[in-house]
């Protein structure tokens, strides 16, 4: 006999609650509330939790409450949380797990300035001496605010706000020259404070080693060596590539790192006391996997 077809669709609804039932649930942090927050991130977790079924299904819930990235560190030290994720330096690595996969290519580090577009072309005179002396604002806990700072430039840092609404109107009313802003975030920002008076600088480009990981309390080894295998089957099949590339702004991203009309200003990183060599996974997917597969190792 035929099975009907409503009896088939709720034999099927069934089978998947119970496996959300089953799910183990798993906290990831977030930085605002907003719904288009992460989710290239939380794409990326799916992703690696789907391809490695045999250690059980997950239900990715994100944290409650949006919060600071060092409050979210904090925040997976007490066990409330399982995951973040955020551009790391030697004292997020010694205190949490990193999963050292750049998850943005390490376009982390490559920064244009976000300034007030009145000043566009005093901007196109400056030489790099001259851009250290504009001011500039960064979030107050990032990594980059330091790394800035040890590179001669005249930085501020402002305390973590939703969507950055601070630094955004700090450009818009002329208290800080410039707000460098990572490529891969910086059109989507743009677009959210349209309503103020701020743009794209068209001639500059700072870059320093930066990477963006996902990190797990050291009390969660077998998360972090579940996490690297996921990494490394959906690299290898090519899953997290396309990914990464289904998001417009990465895509933009791309053409602002390979422009040839911006100056470079090549900055070092004292923050982080290595630099990857396959920081760019898309080029260089072996040697991304075999640094997967030795971090499992140790």
């Amino acid at each position: 006999m035929k099975m009907s077809r409503f009896v088939a669709s709720m034999m099927m609804l069934h089978t998947l609650l119970m496996a959300s039932v089953n799910a183990e649930e798993l906290v990831y942090t977030r930085a605002f509330a907003d719904d288009d927050y992460g989710s290239y991130h939380v794409a990326v977790l799916n992703a690696v939790f789907a391809a490695t079924p045999e250690y059980g299904d997950v239900a990715l819930i994100p944290h409650p409450h949006p919060m600071s990235q060092s409050r979210q560190l904090v925040t997976l030290l007490k066990g409330d949380a399982d995951v973040m994720w955020s551009v790391t330096n030697s004292n997020r690595e010694q205190r949490l797990l990193p999963i050292k996969l750049p998850l943005l290519k390490g376009y982390s580090g490559y920064r244009v300035l976000v300034i007030n577009p009145s000043e566009q072309a005093n901007f196109a005179q400056q030489t790099g001496e001259a851009l250290k002396q504009s001011t500039m604002v960064q979030g107050a806990d990032w990594p980059d605010l330091n790394v800035l700072k040890a590179n001669g430039y005249n930085v501020s840092g402002e305390d973590w706000s939703l969507w950055f609404h601070s630094m955004y109107s700090m450009v818009d009313k002329g208290l800080v020259d410039a707000f460098p802003r990572n490529i891969i975030e910086v059109h989507r920002d743009l677009e959210r404070h349209k309503d103020k008076h701020v743009s794209l600088e068209q001639f500059h480009l700072l870059k320093y080693p930066n990477y963006e990981y996902f990190f797990v309390s050291p009390d969660s080894p077998a998360l972090a060596n579940r996490m690297r295998l996921g990494l490394i089957r959906i690299l290898d099949d090519g899953e997290l590539e396309r990914i990464f590339d289904s998001f417009e702004g990465h895509r933009k991203a791309e053409m602002l790192a390979d422009a040839e009309s911006r100056k470079i200003h090549e900055l070092g990183n004292p923050t982080i006391s290595y630099k990857l060599d396959y920081a760019r996974w898309d080029k260089y997917k072996n040697l991304a996997i075999r640094a997967l597969e030795k971090e499992m190792l140790e």
